[in-house]
């Protein structure tokens, strides 16, 4: 019985553990976010330029997809970073305003890949745009965190 209540403190310690997200000043929390919109915006601008390359039939189809993959998967990791940090109090307004920023680079920079893993080359053009346009976005809410 008493190993029993030992071993439950236990793995009810290792819960808590696990589960709490990171607690930042406000100047950690902003320096990760400046670093996670600066690392996304380097992701979005490469698949854009992924696309414009595969269009002009500089880049073969295979080095397209996993470029578009790598970045796919780096632009996640820019994103959990910051998204599994608990915001400090007072910037909220700032947290959902990034996460929303690095949500919509997440959605687009698959809808890239999806693109170009089904060779959808009519929709390169367009999707290129609002990568461009979204690498716009992420740059001025970098610059806005000061």
């Amino acid at each position: 019985m008493r190993c029993r209540a030992g071993l439950a403190v236990a793995v009810g310690l290792l819960a808590l553990g696990c589960s709490v997200p990171a607690e930042p000043s406000a100047s950690d929390w902003t320096s990760a976010a400046r670093q996670s919109l600066e690392d996304s915006t380097s992701e979005v601008e490469s698949v854009a330029l992924v696309l414009e390359e595969r269009s002009a039939g500089r880049l073969p189809g295979v080095s397209a997809r996993v470029m578009a993959v790598e970045s796919e998967e780096s632009l996640a990791t820019a994103v959990d970073s910051l998204t599994t940090q608990q915001p400090p109090p007072g910037l909220d307004g700032q947290d959902r305003a990034v996460s929303d920023l690095l949500g919509r680079a997440a959605d687009l920079v698959r809808e890239a890949r999806v693109a170009i893993t089904a060779e959808d080359e009519a929709s390169y053009a367009d999707v290129r745009r609002r990568l461009l346009d979204l690498s716009d976005d992420l740059d001025a809410a970098r610059t806005e965190l000061g």
